[in-house]
């Protein structure tokens, strides 16, 4: 099949290498990346149409499609969408969800996904055809509300991960990572999704890895809100010259100092967590009183990113 992958950052090119290990063929539409390579020429390309861009650039992007394209099936890669009239106007569309880390997937590290499409139930899903390998596996479901909704959350929840500076094998990560997941529960039950959705990858999975991990930008993002901006490149060191890491977090710096550290990040960096928080702003998401944690995160980001 011809895969057109819309977005040629880390995960986008992850997922190409799956493909063509799959045999399938990909062009890239990424103009930062392939700037001789329009949307039009990779569109009428495709079979296939495949999101790893940004939250942020999407509707912006859809603006740009063809009448044509949206009769193309689309695998949404893409996290922290939760309108799903967003993509109701193709024919077909898949999401792709879950915990798997982009260099985890080029190394051809076990990684399981979730897929969420109608039907997907009763068949086979164009996600687990054209990707499933050896290392490669997805659980699936129809709830595509509820995938949608925690793509989104997960990033918010790793973001408070952060800014408490928690570690992945500490008590207080486990106490916390049980609140963060009754809080989706909610969340879920409040906006039309399947309370069974969190238990998949999707769910807890997901959740789990990105605010456990220094590697997740959202959780890097709450560190340095935080005044911990001083510990990533203090790991990074460490581990190039393969030390381990210390238990205790680096000295805070001020509020003040913390904060534009933290606007200065969100012009370099993209941290879904931020889109997510102004789509929940914005309605597309109902946020029960009962999720405190969410509530709390949610103030901190708006402030920050008035």
């Amino acid at each position: 099949m011809k895969i057109g992958v819309l977005g040629a950052g880390a995960y986008g090119t992850a997922m190409a290498s799956v493909l063509r290990e799959n045999r399938h063929t990909v062009k890239f539409y990424d103009p930062a990346r392939h700037p001789n390579v329009s949307l039009d020429e990779v569109l009428d390309w495709a079979e296939i149409i495949f999101f790893a861009t940004p939250a942020s650039v999407v509707r912006i992007l859809l603006k740009e499609f063809p009448d044509t394209a949206f009769r193309k099936p689309a695998l949404i890669a893409t996290k922290g969408i939760m309108d799903l009239s967003v993509w109701e106007k193709f024919n077909y569309f898949e999401l792709i969800s879950g915990p798997g880390f982009a260099d985890e997937i080029q190394k051809q590290r076990r990684t399981k996904l979730t897929v969420a499409a109608k039907g997907a139930l009763g068949g086979t899903t164009l996600s687990e055809d054209l990707l499933e390998t050896s290392y490669l596996k997805f659980d699936k479901t129809e709830d595509l509300q509820g995938v949608a909704i925690l793509s989104g959350l997960k990033n918010v929840f790793a973001i408070e991960s952060g800014r408490r500076g928690l570690e992945n094998i500490s008590k207080e990560f486990k106490e916390y990572l049980a609140r963060a997941y009754r809080e989706c529960e909610q969340v879920l039950l409040d906006n039309g999704g399947f309370i069974e959705t969190a238990r998949l990858s999707a769910g807890l999975g997901d959740l789990a890895l990105t605010c456990g991990s220094t590697k997740s930008r959202n959780y890097q993002f709450g560190m340095i809100l935080s005044g911990h901006n001083g510990l990533l490149e203090r790991e990074d060191n460490l581990r190039k010259n393969h030390q381990s890491l210390p238990r205790k977090r680096a000295v805070k710096i001020s509020r003040k100092t913390a904060l534009k550290d933290a606007r200065r990040f969100l012009t370099e960096n993209t941290v879904e967590g931020i889109f997510a928080a102004k789509e929940i702003k914005n309605d597309n998401i109902t946020i029960p009183k009962t999720a405190e944690i969410l509530t709390d995160i949610l103030k901190r980001i708006n402030r920050i990113t008035k």
